[in-house]
């Protein structure tokens, strides 16, 4: 079974302040973004255009939620922590490590890991794209094949769908789909952010039950701070040799990234 990985900016498998960066063995991706069909309706005041990152840029979050674990329920709570650390040629590495703890009654488990991603962002048009991965810092870089993956747009409109596709080795290709909607006020522990909400879904050719890839999600994303300020997910993963499907929730605990002025 394939193995894709994804940024949460995602958060396990997604978020990440960068989320949805797919990534797996030899595929190569094509995608599309279509314009706005009425970039200006919003009342909130924001800018459109994604921060660049910086060397020391840290995200925190809290997730709750619940996962459905051999054949029980159980309750999800945790952290995710994402940072960013400049290698050199314009590339940054995001260090991603998940902490999680799952609870049913007095049984306990915890389900922790990490993850490193190497990403380029273009300083013009603020793209931003995966060009490599690996499984912890001292793992060596897995490169990825180009055309390297888009991660975040740089320009976000309302009302706007962006869309890639991903060829394996095997043949087999994923699609995704970003639903870019409106401008949201969004209340987290950090403070409020005005952020765009996206609905995030990806489709197989053929059935990939439990793999490591995120189902549908949605997500809130500010580009005056370059992450995402809340993201609702369902992921499929395993535990060991057990599938395990979760329904989580990820809220921006704290930042050192200052919010910066509108439409810069």
């Amino acid at each position: 079974m394939k193995t894709v990985r994804y940024i949460w900016a995602t958060a396990g498998c997604v978020l990440t302040t960068l989320w949805l960066a797919g990534c797996g063995g030899n595929g190569t991706a094509t995608g599309s973004l279509s314009g706005p069909n009425n970039p200006n309706n919003s009342p909130f005041p924001s800018t459109n255009r994604n921060r660049l990152y910086q060397h020391g840029d840290e995200f925190i979050y809290t997730v709750t939620g619940v996962a459905q674990y051999r054949g029980q329920r159980w309750e999800v709570s945790g952290t995710v922590t994402n940072r960013f650390t400049s290698v050199g040629a314009g590339v940054l590495r995001l260090h991603q490590v998940s902490q999680l703890t799952l609870r049913r009654g007095s049984d306990t488990l915890t389900h922790n890991f990490q993850r490193v991603f190497y990403i380029s962002q273009d300083r013009q048009s603020r793209e931003v794209t995966l060009i490599g991965y690996a499984d912890d810092e001292n793992a060596p870089l897995i490169n990825c094949n180009l055309p390297y993956k888009v991660v975040i747009p740089g320009i976000l409109n309302e009302n706007s769908n962006f869309s890639f596709s991903t060829m394996f080795e095997d043949g087999t290709a994923c699609t995704e789909t970003w639903q870019i909607g409106t401008i949201e006020s969004v209340e987290t522990y950090a403070g409020k952010y005005y952020s765009y909400r996206m609905r995030v879904e990806s489709q197989w050719d053929e059935p990939v039950p439990f793999a490591d890839t995120i189902c549908a999600g949605t997500g809130w994303f500010s580009p005056q701070l370059g992450c995402w300020t809340r993201i609702e997910i369902l992921e499929s993963t395993w535990r060991e040799s057990d599938p395990i499907e979760y329904r989580l929730t990820y809220i921006l605990n704290r930042t050192n990234v200052s919010l910066q002025p509108p439409n810069l």
